[in-house]
């Protein structure tokens, strides 16, 4: 989580007037600058830098009903209304009439009038009417700006913005496409390209106090056919390419590389689902030795093979999908600034320009502030362990009966929802995802790659702690002879002071009154254990009843179930219940205005307008500017009123429907895949962790993703904003995370297989006999868990040590002989680059020569027989570099290209 922005030196230079402090950085710090308006560089067919592109204006109008019919917009800003009731002078009438004057329209003037002068067409609406008053005087509360963008300024600003996002992350090959390619293909470049021009040209941004938000709006028609034919269909991974080119074309690059893994992952899921259920079903076939034995097989199949093998193909996978879409495969993340960076001034040693940076030493103590949080979680995380273990044992020994659908099997599904609840939503979102965000951001990085990255490392932490705790103390310290039991009392002496060695659960009589025995003492200063009295403390422990695939099974089947009915239908039912408000709203709106009548609306609008005239008659020092302002100003409140003489009321119903859907995205929360990201790897560390006590897992992991992939689409096109469009080569942070739990699942398996199961002692033929006999040779009571009697464990550490370090080995072979790239995608690189190559060096030559030839008829003849050429004047982007002229020589053998011909190359190829 360290800072690329360090600076080690710093050093004031003169710049004009100001003191600039220039920066000597190190190498990796050296990044251009964020700011779109900081690039030195001029992007072809745009002005030079700090010139103002020059498009044609825009056009903006009042909505109409009529008008609404066929249209589409690709953006919305929302704007507050606040009005200031004020009473007019007294005119020769006889009826005062109140005429309630909104302070911001001037400001809605202004912002249209930046979106105008942008380029862009705007359309305006008038929001909800949730704040009418039964006079009718007070209209809504918002003003809803509708942006569309022409074809002329998009493609304009588009060259510049493609031109900036080449600089930061593209390569050399991709030059031609740069210059030559139209800048606007898809829906999400055009929305890109708005969003640059509403907050880097009009400069509106969500800061502004009457803008409420600013955000791309919804296309109607193209969310009804994505449900319709990809996510509301049997048929959607089958159709999976067709829908990722839609996904990625009309939400962004980011968005598209979410559902392509989900695709990839789900699928990949299909075998082993299929060895798993089969598992399963052999399992009374094949008996339990033998079962126990496949079982080590399959968590090494899992652990090792399946996981590694699952990345390995997705690196390839998202290497391909660069290629297709025209990405650089080099680059590992696409560059955004992050608005809420705030750091000290210096030169940017690229560009010579003002910049921005922030010491990473100033990072150490909030890093120590997050350390101290993760351990109070944990401290938690363990209690509610306790409480939970308790319950189970209280449930195991008060209802014997363990059967399907019995009091037992349903108070601990209760359990396990309560569990399920207590994680997803208190825990995980009430409180870690909120302060792991306050956290990052009070680390203060520059781009929002770096924010991601550091927000997601800590939820990867916080997960192990959050979600993992349980199970990884469950398999590896409760199956310890005498450490559950330690467990239990001291958490007993810690809150309920009893003594270190208080017998409970098993140690107890029939009566619960006496100790039959004294569990071993958390400490070494506790009682003898031959002298024990019974704890008063409830928090219990019984070995015997410690079984891993139950204790295991239900939590991770009900969270993954709540992650589900969270994320799709609590957001469903809150947009149906908004929907249904604002629709009473409006009718009592229409009900009110036709009560009062034409007349009201057309007095209203008269007494606005001279109410006006009168201000500007009393304003001292008024210009042109200010009359124009206010004659925008009337116009404005009298469109507002002319509203419902303008329209029928079936086209204000249209209009207010239209207002209710904008207005309603605008309060939800923007789609980002974070959350799915973060769902989806918690998922995948069950499926590597714990596979081996559940051969299902796979399985129910493939249905569950199935229907959340579904899920995630209708909360895209449904329930939640529209994304901000963001090109992505990857899923970023999220692909180390996985491989860091995919290691970790070979380390957790391999704990399983030696500690935790037992599954080792059926290899053994004296420990497997020994089972047998004390079972009776019935396994039917038989479960998981170790013997140590049979295998020490010191020997089941030095079994671990070797089979880790074999398991590792084998796979960073695997990982260094296979190729990240297809071949048939390092193919084409190969040949582009040599193409590329190939044509800079004939420009490069033809530039000397025409240079050679306008010097010729003053400069002296070469001598010693060598070509002589003066090569072109560059300019340097930082510091105070100079254009320099220079003069080289060169043979005729080193003009000749040095590569063969094309053709050639593919041959040898």
């Amino acid at each position: 989580m360290e800072d690329n922005d360090a600076t080690p030196e710093v050093i004031p230079m003169s710049s004009g007037n100001h003191q600039v402090r220039e920066c000597r950085l190190s190498t990796d710090a050296m990044n251009l600058a964020l700011q779109d308006d900081q690039w030195i560089f001029a992007s072809p067919g745009s002005p030079p830098s700090g010139q103002p592109i020059s498009v044609r204006p825009g056009t903006y109008r009042y909505l109409k009903g009529v008008e609404l019919e066929g249209a589409t917009y690709e953006f919305a800003i929302v704007t507050r209304k606040h009005s200031s009731e004020k009473r007019n002078e007294k005119k020769p009438t006889a009826v005062e009439i109140d005429v309630a004057v909104d302070i911001t329209v001037g400001v809605e003037g202004r912002l249209i009038k930046n979106l105008v002068a942008s380029g862009l067409d705007v359309d305006v609406l008038e929001g909800d009417f949730s704040g009418v008053e039964a006079d009718g005087n007070k209209a809504s509360k918002y003003f809803v700006l509708l942006i569309r963008g022409n074809e002329e300024t998009l493609a304009t600003y588009g060259r510049r913005l493609r031109f900036q996002t080449w600089l930061r992350s593209g390569n050399s090959r991709e030059v031609d496409s740069v210059v030559q390619s139209s800048p606007i293909v898809t829906p999400a470049e055009r929305i890109q390209v708005i969003d640059h021009i509403v907050r880097e040209t009009a400069k509106i941004t969500e800061d502004h106090p009457n803008v409420h938000s600013i955000f791309p709006v919804h296309d109607p028609a193209t969310n009804r056919y994505v449900l319709k034919t990809f996510i509301g269909t049997q048929k959607l991974e089958f159709l999976s390419e067709n829908f990722l080119q839609k996904v990625r074309a009309h939400f962004g690059e980011k968005v598209g590389y979410y559902f392509a893994f989900m695709d990839f992952y789900n699928k990949a899921l299909v075998p082993i689902a299929l060895l798993g259920v089969l598992l399963t079903c052999l399992r009374g076939v094949i008996g339990t030795p033998m079962y126990m034995r496949v079982l080590v097989a399959w968590a090494v199949l899992i652990s090792v093979v399946w996981s590694f093998g699952l990345l390995k193909a997705w690196s390839r996978r998202n290497n391909e999908l660069n290629y297709i879409w025209s990405n650089n495969i080099e680059t590992n993340t696409i560059m955004y600034r992050n608005p809420n960076f705030r750091g000290d001034a210096f030169v940017n040693p690229v560009t010579g320009l003002p910049d921005q940076y922030y010491p990473s030493w100033k990072r150490y103590p909030k890093y120590l502030a997050v350390i101290t949080f993760m351990m109070v979680q944990i401290s938690i995380m363990m209690f509610i362990i306790a409480i939970w273990i308790t319950a189970f044992e209280v449930l195991k020994v008060r209802y014997p009966d363990s059967g399907i659908f019995s009091a037992q099997w349903f108070y601990i599904l209760g359990g396990g929802v309560l569990y399920g609840l207590f994680v997803d939503i208190i825990q995980w979102s009430v409180l870690v995802t909120k302060a792991a965000r306050m956290f990052t951001e009070w680390e203060n990085w520059k781009t929002i790659e770096q924010f991601e990255k550091s927000m997601i490392r800590k939820l990867f932490l916080m997960d192990f702690l959050n979600y993992y705790t349980w199970f990884f103390l469950l398999a590896f310290v409760y199956v310890i002879p005498g450490a559950g039991d330690r467990i239990t009392n001291f958490l007993n002496t810690l809150i309920w002071k009893d003594p270190a060695n208080c017998c409970f659960g098993p140690y107890l009589d029939r009566s619960d009154s006496y100790c039959n025995s004294c569990p071993p003492a958390w400490n070494e200063m506790g009682l003898h254990e031959t002298r024990c009295i019974p704890c008063r403390g409830w928090v219990t422990f019984d070995i015997q009843h410690l079984d891993l695939e139950t204790l295991f099974l239900t939590p991770i089947i009900i969270t993954q179930l709540l992650n589900l009915l969270i994320a799709v239908v609590v957001p469903w039912i809150h947009r149906k219940h908004y929907e249904q408000r604002l629709r009473g709203t409006d009718q009592k709106v229409m009900a009110l205005v036709k009560a009062q009548g034409e007349r009201h609306l057309q007095a209203k609008m008269s007494y606005q307008t001279e109410d006006l005239d009168n201000t500007r008659g009393r304003s001292v020092g008024s210009n042109t500017a200010a009359h124009d302002c206010d004659d925008n100003l009337g116009n404005f409140m009298n469109r507002c009123s002319a509203r419902y003489l303008e329209n029928s009321e079936g086209e204000m119903e249209l209009l207010n429907a239209k207002a209710r859907a904008v207005l309603f995205e605008s309060e939800q929360e923007t789609y980002d895949p974070y959350d799915d990201y973060h769902h989806m790897t918690v998922q995948f560390g069950f499926v590597v962790m714990f596979s081996m006590l559940w051969p299902l897992m796979p399985a129910v992991c493939m249905l569950v993703n199935a229907l959340k992939t579904r899920g995630d689409g209708f909360r895209l096109c449904r329930t939640n904003r529209r994304p901000f469009p963001r090109k992505a080569s990857g899923i970023g942070e999220w692909n180390n995370i996985l491989h860091a739990i995919a290691l970790t699942g070979v380390l957790v398996n391999i704990g399983l297989i030696f500690i935790s199961t037992g599954a080792m002692e059926f290899f053994s033929p004296s420990c497997s006999k020994q089972i047998t006999y004390a079972l009776g040779g019935d396994f039917f009571h038989f479960r998981f868990g170790p013997d140590f009697a049979c295998v020490s464990l010191t020997m089941r550490m030095v079994m671990i040590l070797v089979s880790e370090h074999m398991s590792l080995l084998l796979i960073y072979s695997f990982w260094k002989i296979i190729r990240s790239v297809p071949a048939k995608v390092q193919l084409d690189m190969l040949s582009q680059e040599y193409a590329f190559k190939s044509l800079l060096y004939q420009r490069t030559v033809q530039k000397a020569s025409i240079n050679t030839a306008s010097l010729s008829t003053s400069a002296a003849p070469p001598v010693h027989g060598h070509d002589s050429y003066t090569t072109f004047k560059t300019t340097g982007v930082s510091g105070s570099r100079t254009p320099i002229g220079s003069t080289s020589t060169r043979s005729k053998e080193e003009k000749e290209p040095l590569l063969g011909r094309r053709d050639d190359f593919r041959a040898d190829l």
